[in-house]
């Protein structure tokens, strides 16, 4: 995800049964409680003759609060969460992710790589069509993908798929997409719902009138179809009734996606009734939540690692000492359990635990003393003065000031300054100022290279890229270079490892923390699914 800050993963924590289960590995995070019987009764016999009106049954909609609008319906114009969520249930790709993040066929049925990993052929799922009617093929994958790349659509995602050479139709049921170079990891990225294929002729009319909105006008293949946006109010799905896979037809009569910026409003609602699902739930609510059996809340590692990014290129960060002193001056686990209530686990890799590729490191233990060390040996033992951005969320300024306050107990007077994020990332990407920041980073990918290689290779540095904070190395970019042309995974996993080995002992972050994807829901409300990726999944929810 471009600045978001900005082939598998291993076993996560999930969904189990379509119940929204609480993982927890210490005692004090909530467990779900047993779902309470919030359905009305049903009636067993006719209505007596003295009745003359039946209670008609109320339609079943599932309203899902979140904390922000969705930008675009377009998945290969969009790189918030909010967007991706809302589109998950319109959209599929060639490929999606099940609820351990592992890549596996969606509208395709089968793939091969040829042996070098410079190619994979897909064989196509017939019978499918888009919401318009219109067939799903071989010439729509080959339509959309050529779409995203072409730079004179302007398309958000357009760099994401740079590692296409070609687009080759085979027949109506076999398409051959062709890399650049060796790519071992293809299959994960035409996972990610970037990949979603959208219709053929929404793609036409786009083509032939440029105003044709695209953002506003979805068509996918997926078992929900548009139903209407009303801007700041909601975003409405409905049934797509001809929808391939009649295993998994749509179960309720609409999902509505409502933004609701304030977490406070969001809990209040699901209380009142007003959502039956929060995501984002404020970890500060979360044991109260889970402690009324009218819900279910979820929590687990996500796949975010949060960081304070450094820029490389200013000389009081050049040398090492000072950086891996910076690191030993945060007391992680007490801002995970001041900021987060407990919900997370210190960091000790730029990518986390969940993520296929990752390497357990050596953790910078908090040691204040050795901080000091470092920096008088470094030449700065009375310290620095530095700037620290951050976003003007709650959670980020909490972020933010808990490390200024760490940082200046052995001299490093942090000062800390908010931005919108939009305006953030601009200066990010164009390096004004930049001194120190607090960051976010989630692959979408789900798989390891894409969790390194934009924020660390030297060819990532802005605005291209996240790699803002200048940070470049010979031996990291060699192996990264290596490691994704090896069609092996054990020996590319190797390269992968020692990557991370040399980023942590390098330290061009001080590496924060992994928070813990926190989500509430009624208990009347079943199937949901939430990755560590963040999605919450509802293409088979059902409402009791």
């Amino acid at each position: 995800m471009k600045k978001s800050r900005h082939l598998r993963i291993g076993l996560s924590c999930v969904l189990a049964a379509g119940l929204l289960a609480a993982c927890s590995q210490t005692a004090e995070k909530p467990q779900e409680q047993p779902a309470g019987n919030t359905a009305a009764p049903q009636q067993s016999s006719p209505a007596p003759a003295t009745t003359q009106t039946e209670k008609k049954e109320e339609p079943k909609v599932v309203t899902l609060a979140m904390e922000a609008e969705p930008i675009s319906m377009d998945p290969q114009n969009v790189t918030d969460g909010n967007s991706i969520s809302v589109q998950s249930t319109m959209f599929e790709g060639l490929m999606t992710f099940n609820d351990k993040m592992e890549p596996i066929p969606q509208l395709a049925t089968e793939y091969a790589f040829n042996e070098d990993a410079t190619e994979i052929t897909f064989t196509l799922r017939e019978g499918v069509t888009f919401h318009d009617g219109s067939p799903f093929n071989a010439e729509v994958v080959k339509a959309n993908l050529d779409f995203v790349l072409d730079e004179k659509n302007g398309m958000a995602r357009r760099n994401f798929f740079s590692f296409i050479k070609e687009v080759v139709v085979k027949d109506p049921t076999h398409v051959t997409i062709v890399a650049t170079s060796p790519n071992s990891t293809m299959l994960s990225y035409l996972a990610h719902p970037a990949s979603s294929m959208k219709s053929m002729e929404a793609i036409k009319k786009k083509q032939a009138d440029a105003s044709f909105n695209l953002d506003r006008n979805p068509v996918g293949t997926g078992p929900y179809q548009f139903g209407e946006w009303k801007d700041n109010q909601h975003v409405k799905l409905v049934p797509y009734e001809n929808y391939w896979n009649k295993d998994a037809k749509a179960k309720v009569e609409a999902i509505v996606y409502k933004p609701v910026t304030e977490a406070s409003t969001r809990i209040n609602m699901l209380k009142a009734g007003e959502t039956d699902i929060i995501s984002k739930l404020p970890t500060l609510n979360a044991k109260e939540i889970a402690s009324d059996s009218n819900y279910n809340v979820f929590t687990a590692p996500s796949l975010n690692v949060y960081y304070v990014g450094i820029n490389m290129k200013d000389k009081k960060y050049a040398d090492k000492r000072v950086r891996q002193a910076m690191n030993h001056a945060i007391n992680k686990d007490d801002l995970i359990a001041g900021v987060l209530d407990g919900y997370g686990q210190v960091a000790d890799s730029p990518i986390a635990p969940n993520t296929y590729g990752y390497a357990q490191q050596k953790v910078y233990e908090y040691n204040p003393d050795q901080a000091k060390k470092l920096l008088a040996e470094a030449g700065v033992k009375d310290g620095f003065e530095a700037t620290l951005w951050t976003r003007n969320s709650s959670e980020f300024i909490a972020i933010a000031e808990n490390v200024a306050m760490q940082l200046d107990k052995v001299g490093i007077k942090a000062k800390v300054q908010a931005f919108e994020s939009g305006t953030l990332f601009d200066m990010l990407d164009n390096n004004k100022g930049t001194d120190l920041w607090i960051g976010r980073w989630s692959p979408g990918t789900g798989e390891v290279d894409y969790g390194i290689r934009p924020n660390f290779h030297t060819k990532s540095f802005g605005p291209a890229n996240n790699n803002s904070g200048f940070y470049s190395n010979p031996q990291v970019d060699q192996l990264l270079d290596e490691a994704i042309t090896i069609a092996n995974k054990d020996e590319a996993m190797k390269k992968y490892a020692e990557v991370q080995r040399i980023i942590v002992e390098d330290a061009p972050w001080v590496f924060l923390h992994v928070p813990d994807n926190v989500v509430a829901k009624a208990s009347s409300v079943t199937s949901v699914t939430v990755l560590p990726s963040d999605t919450v999944v509802v293409d088979n929810v059902e409402k009791k």
